[in-house]
């Protein structure tokens, strides 16, 4: 009955009022996180869509080597072949083997897009590929005459 006490008399009162502002406060905390991190998503997609809208735009459509579903498939193959934890190097090198123009390579980033983690496909390589496989899928473009660089 000792707990019924904390409710009753001046002291009650002054209880009552400490756990209403407290959940007064915890309610406004909450809601402002929830607005901070919906306007974040909305920064970071309007980001994200500007990125591949640049590379859209540098892509000239007469120079595109392949059909939109090749582009869809290599850019897939890629995906699954930069992994958090091991990369299929050859998969890698075999996607880009098969560019034979800038726009090739610009339509290959542009369907890689963004994926999930924030990253573009130049960014996704080089965070997980060492500097001695981003010189050879550099050197693997130079020698088609791409003067794209990953």
């Amino acid at each position: 009955m000792w707990w019924a006490s904390l409710f009753s008399g001046k002291n009650g009162s002054m209880f009552r009022n400490i756990i209403y502002i407290g959940l007064i406060v915890t309610f406004l905390v909450i809601f402002t996180i929830v607005i901070i991190n919906r306007n974040k998503k909305a920064k970071t997609a309007s980001t994200d869509k500007a990125i591949i809208q640049n590379y859209e735009a540098e892509i000239t459509t007469d120079k595109l080597s392949f059909a939109a579903s090749e582009y869809e498939s290599m850019a897939s193959t890629l995906d699954n072949a930069i992994g958090f934890w091991s990369d299929d190097e050859d998969a890698i090198y075999q996607v880009f083997m098969r560019m034979k123009t800038n726009s090739d390579v610009l339509k290959l980033q542009e369907t890689f897009g963004v994926r999930n983690d924030g990253h573009d496909l130049f960014t996704a390589i080089h965070r997980n590929l060492n500097d001695t496989e981003i010189q050879k899928i550099n050197t693997i473009l130079a020698e088609r005459n791409i003067s794209i660089k990953v």
